[in-house]
């Protein structure tokens, strides 16, 4: 059966979380068929404090399935438009895809933040490409470089305008997924949500079939924003 990407709502707040959580799907599913289906399973949380929205580490349920998890403060959620909180979910599905985990990891050295040749070998395009150096634990070294990239989705300082590399598509190939629909070129992170929130889910029947109410207590994986080193002058997520 063909993996698809889809949703578990824990929690929400007036149905903002379930609407995101739709466009960001859509999003994926259609660049990406990946090697096993993902669901992710999204809520709130209540704290007084300046986290706007936190991640925890994604892992590989007992069907093999594989979780990811993110939250929203109660506190900024009603605050926030549509578009920064599917933006958020995109974010942390490229991770729960790959992004920061074993197979991305072995394809580029931790000290350079450079990609091996055997990874530019079959993704040139990452010869031009580099691997975030600095952060705390879920920024360093699992996201592309913010100094060379800046305003990239999948970064690890938040902007408002972001955008997509082809390469944040293409380099799926390398983490065990299939690309279905290649991007042509750089595309504005907005432009690309309103066409998700066009898009029909067509698989909700093998949706249904999955195990989607698994769950497992993982580490906090990132925070928005995160307690990050002076010379930075942007939000982690």
């Amino acid at each position: 059966m063909k993996g698809l990407i889809t949703y578990k709502i824990v929690s929400d707040q007036g149905g903002k979380v379930k609407k995101a959580a739709r466009i960001a799907c859509n999003f994926w599913n259609k660049f990406v068929e990946p090697r096993k289906s993902i669901v992710l399973r999204l809520g709130l949380f209540s704290e007084a404090s300046d986290t706007i929205a936190q991640a925890y580490e994604p892992h590989v349920g007992p069907k093999g399935l594989v979780y990811g998890r993110v939250e929203f403060n109660r506190k900024y959620l009603a605050t926030f438009r549509h578009a920064k909180v599917a933006g958020t979910i995109v974010h942390e599905i490229g991770h729960t895809l790959g992004f920061g985990w074993d197979k991305w990891m072995k394809l580029f050295d931790a000290d350079t933040g450079a990609f091996r040749p055997k990874a530019v070998q079959t993704l040139p395009a990452l010869r031009k490409m580099l691997v975030e150096p600095d952060g705390e634990d879920g920024t360093a070294l699992s996201h592309w470089d913010e100094e060379t990239f800046d305003k990239e989705l999948m970064t690890g300082y938040e902007d408002r305008a972001e955008h997509v590399l082809p390469v944040t598509v293409d380099v799926m190939t390398l983490l065990g997924h299939r690309v279905k629909t290649r991007l042509a070129r750089k595309a504005t992170l907005a432009k690309l949500l309103r066409e998700s929130a066009k898009m029909k889910f067509t698989r909700k029947a093998q949706a249904k079939k999955l195990d989607v109410d698994h769950f497992e207590e993982t580490p906090l994986w990132e925070t928005v924003p995160h307690r990050k080193r002076a010379s930075r002058r942007r939000r982690t997520r």
